[in-house]
C-alpha cells in the first residue's frame, strides 16, 4: 500500500481526490471484513484495489521521471519507498513483536517470531506461502504480523519495477519501441498476460500459495501501470463528462458487487480477482474529475485516505491480540473499541511518524546511502526483536525437552497413558500434579513424523520400517493420514518389545479408503487418489508376508464427497469398506485404531498460561471430543471375521471428560492430533490391543 499525500489541498493542488476515496473503500472494506466478517464477506479484496492504486501511482512517477530525465534515478527513488514505508511499519513491528512477548503464550512465539522477521525483511508473504502448504504449519493460527504479506508484496514490485523498465529501455534503446511509454507497455503487458494466466492455474492447483505468490499478483499491480500510460481524459465536453462518470461509477458498482458477492470460500485470486482489479483500475482511470473526487475531499474520507496505511498495519494486531488479553472472542462492544482504537492510533503514527519522516527538511537532505545505512540499521533491530523472541523460546524448549526425556527414561509411576484415566482403579502419582510435559513452548515440534513415512501432496507411497526387517514375528502396514502417523512413536516402540516388523505410510489429509474426499484442489484430489490406489496395490504385492493392515484416520478433515442418494455416515463406511475388502480379499486381516478425541482449540495456549497444579480448565467434555464418527466400528461389523475394532478411548478419556494432561504429559499438540510423547506412553496398551486382535484373528 503506497502512503497517501496529505488530506487538505493547496492552492495548486494536484491530489487526486478520487484516489483518496479509493483508498478510504479499500481500508475500510479490509478492517469491516477483519471484523465483521459475515456482513462483508468480500472485503479482503481490498488489498487488490491497493495493488491496483501502486502499481497506478509508482508507474506513473517513473514515468515521468524517465520522460523528464531520460533516466530513472534508483538510489533516490528506493530512498522515498524506505522514507514513506518503514516509518510506520516498523512502528507497528516494533510495537506489535513487544506486545507478544508480553501478552502471547510462549507456545505462539515460534511461528509468530519467524512471521515477525519475516515482516521486517519484506518476505512475509513467501512465509505464508511456505506455510500453507508444510502440513506442520497447517494449524498455524493467525499471527499479528500477518497483514504484512501483502505490504512484502508491495516492496517487491517497487524493486523489480524500476529494474524491469531500466533493463529493458536499455535493451530497446535503439528500436522504435524506445519511447518509455511504450517500453512500460511492453513489460506491463506481459506481466499482465503472464502473471494472469499463472494466477488462474495455481488458483486452481495450488490455492494456499496463490493467495500469498508475488507471481500471482504482479498482474493487479501490472494492470494498475498500464493504466498510469493512458492519458486522462480531461476535456470539457460533455462525451468527455460521461465518459469519465460513466467509467467511474461503474468501477464504483463492480467494488461494491465484489465485497458482497465473492466471500471466503470463493476460489481467490484466480478469474474472481477480476472484478475487483478491473473494477479499481476503471476508477484511476476515469476519476480525477469525477463525483467520486468530490467525494475524496470531504474530511472524514480524505482522512481515511491519507490514514489508510497506518490504520491498515494497526488494526489486524488489535484483531489478533485483544482475544489473547481479554481470554474470549471479540465482541460488539470490542470489536468497536478495536475500530476506534485503530484509527487514533492511525491518526497519531501518520501525523508524528510517517509525515514527519517523509517531509521534514532534515531527511530530504539525507543522501541515499545514509537513508538505506538508517534502513539497514532499523531492519536489523526489528529481526533481533524476533530473534530474541526465537531465542527465547529455544531456551524453553531445550529445558522441557531435558525434563521430557528424564521423566520418560525414569520408571515414573502413572506416567502419561499409564494413568489409567478411563479405568474403575486410575493411577495418580502426587509428584505429577504439576507436571505438563512437553512443555506448551515446545510441543508444536513434539512429533516424530519424517518423509520417509509421509507422502505430503504427491501419489508415491512412502513407506518406512520399525523393528527387525528380518527374523520379525509379525509383520503390519500401519497405513492412514496424520493422525495414523502421530502414533509413530507407539509403533516404534511396540516393534522393539514385540520383535515384529511395523511398516508406517502415510499421506496428508488421505487415508486408506475408496471413498472421494474433499481437497482445496485437483491435484491435491489426484495425488491423494493415486496414494491410495498405490497403497492397495502394496498391500497386495506384499500379502503373503502381512500379518495385517492397521488402519486409523482422522474425523476432522478431509470430509468425503457424498454421492447423491447417499449420506455423509454411508459414504464414510462403503469407502472403508471397499478399501479393507481389497486387503481382506487378498488374505490380509484389518484392525482398525478409533480416532482419537480432539482438544479444544485453543488447548496449548490454554495450557501456555496454567501455573501451579493442573487443573481441568483446558479439558474437554467427552462427548464434545468424541463427538465425530469415524465409521471403523461400523466398518468392521460389515467386514465381518477378517476385521478388528480396537478403541483406545480408556486410555485418553475418562467417563465425562478427555483432560488436556494425562498423567504429567500434554496429550495433544495441537486441536487434532496427538503428542509423540503421550503416543509413546500409549505403546503398552495399543501393544497389547494389537496382539489381542491377531491372536483372535490367528484362530
Amino acid at each position: 500500500m503506497s502512503v497517501p499525500s496529505r488530506d487538505r489541498p493547496g492552492p495548486t493542488d494536484a491530489t487526486r481526490w478520487d484516489v483518496q476515496a479509493l483508498r478510504a473503500f479499500a481500508v475500510l472494506a479490509v478492517v469491516v471484513y477483519h471484523l465483521w466478517p459475515n456482513r462483508l464477506p468480500g472485503g479482503f479484496v481490498g488489498v487488490d484495489v491497493f495493488f491496483v492504486i501502486s502499481g497506478y501511482l509508482i508507474t506513473g512517477h517513473l514515468l515521468r521521471e524517465q520522460l523528464r530525465t531520460g533516466r530513472i534515478g534508483l538510489a533516490g527513488f528506493w530512498t522515498r519507498r524506505v522514507k514513506r514505508l518503514l516509518p510506520g511499519a516498523f512502528t507497528t513491528l516494533t510495537a506489535t513483536g513487544i506486545a507478544v512477548l508480553v501478552v502471547v503464550p510462549s507456545s505462539r512465539w515460534g511461528q509468530y517470531g519467524r512471521e515477525l522477521i519475516a515482516s521486517a525483511v519484506s518476505l512475509q508473504n513467501w512465509q505464508l506461502a511456505s506455510d500453507s502448504v508444510d502440513y506442520l504449519a497447517s494449524d498455524n493460527r493467525p499471527s499479528p504480523f500477518q497483514h504484512f504479506w501483502s505490504l512484502s508484496v508491495e516492496e517487491q514490485f517497487y524493486i523489480g519495477l524500476p529494474v524491469l523498465l531500466l533493463l529493458l529501455g536499455t535493451a530497446l534503446r535503439r528500436t522504435r519501441w524506445a519511447d518509455p511509454v511504450r517500453t512500460a507497455r511492453v513489460l506491463l503487458g506481459a506481466v499482465v498476460v503472464a502473471s494472469l494466466v499463472w494466477c488462474v492455474v495455481e488458483t486452481r492447483t495450488a490455492p494456499g500459495i496463490a493467495y500469498f505468490s508475488t507471481a500471482t499478483r504482479a498482474w493487479e499491480f501490472a494492470l494498475g501501470g498500464l493504466v498510469a500510460t493512458v492519458p486522462l481524459v480531461e476535456r470539457d465536453t460533455v462525451r468527455a463528462r460521461l465518459v469519465r462518470t460513466g467509467g467511474t461509477w461503474l468501477g464504483v458498482v463492480g467494488l461494491l458487487a465484489a465485497v458482497l458477492v465473492i466471500t471466503p470460500a470463493t476460489p481467490f485470486p484466480g478469474t474472481a480477482a477480476l472484478l475487483p482489479v478491473l473494477s479499481a483500475a476503471l476508477v484511476v482511470t476515469a476519476g480525477a474529475r469525477s463525483g467520486l473526487a468530490a467525494l475524496g475531499r470531504r474530511q472524514p474520507v480524505a482522512f481515511l485516505g491519507r490514514t489508510s496505511y497506518a490504520l491498515y498495519l494497526w488494526h489486524w494486531p488489535a484483531v489478533v491480540l485483544l482475544p489473547v488479553v481479554l481470554g474470549h472472542p471479540l465482541g460488539t462492544t470490542s470489536k468497536v473499541a478495536v475500530l476506534v482504537g485503530s484509527v487514533v492510533l492511525a491518526a497519531v503514527t501518520t501525523r508524528f511518524v510517517e509525515e514527519p519522516v517523509r517531509s521534514a527538511a532534515w531527511t530530504a537532505r539525507l543522501r541515499p546511502r545514509r537513508v538505506a545505512l538508517l534502513g539497514l540499521v532499523a531492519t536489523i533491530a526489528v529481526v533481533a526483536l524476533g530473534a530474541g523472541t526465537l531465542t527465547a523460546l529455544r531456551v524453553q524448549q531445550v529445558q522441557a525437552a531435558a525434563l521430557t526425556e528424564r521423566l520418560a527414561a525414569g520408571d515414573v509411576d502413572c506416567f502419561g497413558a499409564a494413568a489409567r484415566i478411563g479405568s474403575d482403579d486410575p493411577c495418580v502419582n502426587p509428584q505429577l500434579a504439576d507436571v505438563r510435559v512437553p512443555a506448551p513452548a515446545a510441543v508444536a515440534g513434539d512429533d516424530v513424523n519424517r518423509p520417509a513415512c509421509w507422502s505430503n501432496r504427491t501419489a508415491d507411497f512412502n513407506v518406512c520400517s520399525l523393528g527387525p526387517t528380518t527374523g520379525y514375528r509379525k509383520h503390519l502396514l500401519a497405513v492412514g493420514d496424520s493422525h495414523s502417523n502421530a502414533l509413530l512413536s507407539a509403533y516404534r516402540v511396540i516393534a522393539e518389545r514385540e520383535h515384529w516388523r511395523i511398516d508406517v505410510a502415510g499421506h496428508i489429509g488421505c487415508y486408506f479408503t475408496t471413498a472421494v474426499q474433499e481437497a482445496p484442489s485437483q491435484a491435491y484430489t489426484d495425488s491423494c487418489q493415486g496414494w491410495k490406489q498405490a497403497a492397495r496395490t502394496w498391500v497386495s504385492d506384499h500379502a503373503d508376508d502381512l500379518d495385517a493392515v492397521v488402519v486409523t484416520h482422522a474425523t476432522t478433515k478431509s470430509p468425503v464427497v457424498v454421492p447423491a442418494g447417499s449420506t455423509d455416515e454411508e459414504t464414510v463406511v462403503q469407502g472403508l469398506v471397499g478399501a479393507w475388502r481389497s486387503a481382506t480379499d487378498a488374505g490380509v486381516p484389518v484392525i482398525a485404531v478409533r480416532d482419537n478425541p480432539v482438544a479444544r482449540d485453543d488447548v496449548v495456549a490454554c495450557l501456555a498460561q496454567m501455573q501451579g497444579p493442573t487443573t481441568g480448565a483446558c479439558d474437554l467434555p467427552r462427548d464434545q471430543a468424541l463427538a465425530a464418527f469415524d465409521g471403523n466400528a461400523e466398518a468392521v461389523r460389515q467386514v465381518g471375521d477378517r476385521a478388528r475394532y480396537v478403541d483406545l478411548t480408556g486410555w485418553t478419556c475418562t467417563a465425562t471428560v478427555c483432560p488436556a494432561v494425562i498423567g504429567g504429559v500434554l496429550s495433544h499438540r495441537d486441536p487434532t492430533h496427538l503428542t509423540a510423547t503421550f503416543a509413546t506412553t500409549l505403546a503398552p496398551y495399543l501393544g497389547s490391543e494389537l496382539r489381542s486382535a491377531l491372536a483372535s484373528l490367528d484362530r
